[in-house]
């Protein structure tokens, strides 16, 4: 594959993850604050962003590192992290606890990134 287009999906993979961080934060806070429609806007602003982390991750896996096992874990454990985001704001949506799924999200979301950034390799 050529660099400039694997940077450009890169790039736009790590740019979603970072906005997708910040939005995760402000969507769990909206709800917890019982501002619902706000938080219903911010959560599928976040959806948006999982579909493209997840189509931008394919991308990369299949096509650039389909032979290392260390990116199909990668991508298992942000599956993992996506459903702890949609299960922690599924709660606090619901006024019910939910602050140990969101803290789950977020550790689950920094092994992500160290991975992404193979700081265990």
């Amino acid at each position: 594959m050529d660099a400039v287009p694997y940077k450009a999906l890169l790039e736009s993979h790590v740019g979603s993850w970072e906005v997708a961080i910040v939005l995760l934060i402000v969507a769990y806070f909206l709800y917890r604050a019982g501002k619902e429609k706000a938080g219903k806007i911010v959560h599928m602003l976040l959806r948006l962003m999982m579909v493209i982390i997840l189509v931008s991750g394919a991308w990369m896996l299949f096509t650039v590192h389909a032979s290392e096992v260390y990116y199909y874990v990668k991508g298992l454990i942000a599956i993992v992290a996506f459903s702890l985001i949609e299960m922690s704001l599924g709660r606090a949506k619901r006024q019910e606890n939910s602050m140990g799924f969101f803290i789950g999200c977020l550790v689950a979301l920094v092994v992500v990134i160290m991975l992404g950034y193979r700081v265990f390799s």
